[in-house]
């Protein structure tokens, strides 16, 4: 599946496929968006890029998620949550993929996520994604319980110990897409942590006109349908910035360039803004693909106030790509190369 190589190495031309009312359209993401590629290493990176091509899991690359609401703690265990499927989408064109599952039919609240092993940092990051039982009348009128993401923090969430990628003082949360359960629905965003002027270690404000929460783009998602979509994220040094492949091609995707800036040493919290992060946030993170439910609705549901519909939903993902950033092709952080699939000389896809 991939070799080590003290060379870089060329990107595969990867070919993937999906149906668009019923007609085949052929998407290949050949190369990284040509505005900003010489930024980027052309390989990908073997610890946490994923295909999602084999027979089973990787568990060098991948965990259970096992923290989070009793949804998702109580069956990190269960084999049926998190399964490899593959998908005849025309002759000769077939697409395997990872499945997670949110069920909710005879039975309890069970949903379950995927949680890298080692931890990404700057760099180029793509996922191809879609959804299924999702479209449908009741979710967009009322909402779900499901909350389907693919996001990055500081905590690893997988085999009840306590990993971090970097200290509690200041780190970034990358949501790269998720369902917020509200009004807004879907979002790209990165909550940002830090320690503010009176020593207290806290979240950013999200709420109210003067939100500190930074925002890429809102209604990140192209199609309800059970249909592939592209997105990529650009960590950078000096940025986030969202993009999507489209028509054959990338296009800048957000609403915003979120930038990273000089922290103020006396009163930390006003740099957080809409369009801005402090730099000391800047962090790896362990990467998440997750299909939970919300801690908040979780008790809805048990308290039988819950309005929203628990009809079975999947989210599945045809690849996770990590390409970094020429800054970080030779550096080393915490949960890289303690990894089995890590190592000084990083492991690259050919």
């Amino acid at each position: 599946m991939y070799k080590k190589n003290s060379f870089k190495t060329t990107l595969i031309v990867v070919c993937t496929c999906f149906l668009v009312n019923t007609s085949l359209v052929c998407q290949t993401v050949k190369e990284l968006p040509k505005e900003t590629k010489e930024n980027y290493v052309s390989y990908r990176d073997a610890s946490i890029s994923d295909e999602f091509n084999d027979d089973v899991l990787d568990t060098n690359k991948w965990g259970r998620r096992n923290t989070g609401t009793s949804s998702t703690k109580n069956h990190y265990k269960d084999e049926s949550l998190v399964t490899m499927e593959k998908e005849k989408l025309g002759d000769n064109v077939e697409t395997n993929f990872v499945s997670i599952k949110g069920t909710a039919k005879n039975g309890p609240i069970r949903t379950a996520g995927i949680v890298s092993r080692a931890s990404g940092y700057y760099g180029f990051y793509v996922v191809r994604f879609r959804f299924r039982g999702f479209d449908t009348q009741e979710i967009k009128d009322k909402g779900t319980i499901w909350h389907p993401s693919v996001w990055s923090g500081r905590q690893d969430n997988i085999d009840g110990v306590d990993r971090f990628s970097s200290a509690a003082d200041h780190w970034i949360e990358i949501d790269l897409m998720e369902w917020e359960n509200g009004e807004n629905g879907w979002s790209s965003d990165a909550p940002a942590r830090f320690t503010d002027s009176k020593g207290i270690k806290r979240k950013v404000i999200t709420k109210g006109a003067g939100a500190e929460k930074a925002i890429m783009k809102k209604e990140v998602v192209q199609s309800y349908q059970p249909v592939w979509q592209t997105i990529g994220l650009e960590y950078t040094p000096d940025y986030l910035k969202l993009w999507k492949w489209d028509e054959d091609d990338w296009v800048c995707y957000g609403e915003r360039v979120v930038r990273f800036v000089d922290d103020d040493m006396v009163n930390p919290e006003i740099k957080y803004s809409i369009n801005s992060i402090g730099k000391k946030a800047r962090k790896p993170c362990f990467w998440l693909l997750g299909n939970i439910v919300a801690g908040y609705i979780n008790e809805r549901v048990e308290k039988g106030t819950n309005m929203q519909t628990m009809d079975d939903m999947s989210v599945d993902f045809d690849f996770f790509r990590y390409y970094r950033h020429v800054g970080a092709e030779h550096i080393d952080w915490p949960w890289e190369n303690e990894k089995p699939n890590g190592s000084p000389d990083i492991m690259k896809f050919d």
